[in-house]
């Protein structure tokens, strides 16, 4: 059987820590984290929208939402108001520094995601990005494929193993 590090899921692990650290990094000048940007670049394209929606995008939890958003607004770069007509929405919006540090920020991280690729080739980072896709695309349906129970067999080896193991010396 193959070693651990030479799965695919080792290689893509490994490039997702390392490139997830170098983010963290830069983001930390700026007071902010990677759920936090998450939540500030939606915004920037969505202003408006409910934190229900927000956390969709996001794709994390309504209450992991209004956690982030809880800790934005303390910042000022965030600010909850009413929907005009449907008074029991509450949007989020940007404010003048919210914008403007996401700003500051995306371009630090652009400068990033350059240096990153900057030993490939231009060929060689569009590949990427298509195999990354395409492996993410994947992903689900092989999951679901292999998510199954262990058989009953399965299970009785297991049993029968530790069954045949020398039992272990009574304590005195």
């Amino acid at each position: 059987m193959a070693h651990y590090t030479a799965r695919l899921l080792w290689f893509i692990k490994r490039a997702e820590q390392a490139t997830q650290q170098a983010k963290e990094q830069v983001l930390r000048a700026y007071g902010i984290t990677p759920a936090q940007l998450a939540a500030l670049t939606i915004l920037s394209d969505h202003d408006g929208i409910t934190s229900a929606e927000l956390a969709r995008q996001c794709q994390v939890t309504p209450q992991t939402m209004n956690s982030t958003v809880g800790r934005l607004e303390a910042r000022g770069l965030v600010e909850r108001s009413p929907h005009a007509l449907h008074r029991t929405l509450i949007e989020i919006r940007l404010t003048g520094d919210g914008r403007e540090l996401f700003e500051r920020a995306d371009a630090r991280l652009k400068i990033l995601d350059a240096d990153l690729g900057q030993d490939l080739s231009a060929a060689e980072l569009k590949t990427l990005k298509e195999l990354l896709t395409r492996v993410a695309d994947t992903a689900p349906r092989a999951a679901a494929a292999r998510a199954v129970a262990p058989r009953a067999g399965a299970a009785r080896a297991g049993a029968a193993t530790a069954a045949a193991r020398p039992a272990a010396p009574k304590g005195k």
